[in-house]
């Protein structure tokens, strides 16, 4: 019998932060909203692996758009 990968793997915070950042930084911006967005319904509190603050703030963009915190009108890089 063949086995199956899981459906959900753990993965430390810390090592998921810095592939949503070079994800970012590559230009993939799509899939570094999928990582941004799976990290943030899981309960993320926060982006570690930079002081940069444009970075910090556009990880949690979306998030604060969609929950009516804030909006973000600047393009940040």
């Amino acid at each position: 019998m063949e086995k199956e990968n899981p459906k959900q793997y753990f993965i430390n915070d810390e090592v998921l932060s810095l592939v949503w950042i070079a994800l970012h930084e590559s230009g993939n911006t799509e899939l570094a909203q999928v990582v941004a967005n799976s990290m943030q319904a899981q309960g993320c509190q926060e982006l570690t692996g930079t002081e940069d603050m444009g970075l910090i703030i556009l990880f949690w963009k979306e998030f604060l758009e969609n929950k009516g915190i804030a909006k973000i009108t600047q393009e940040m890089h």
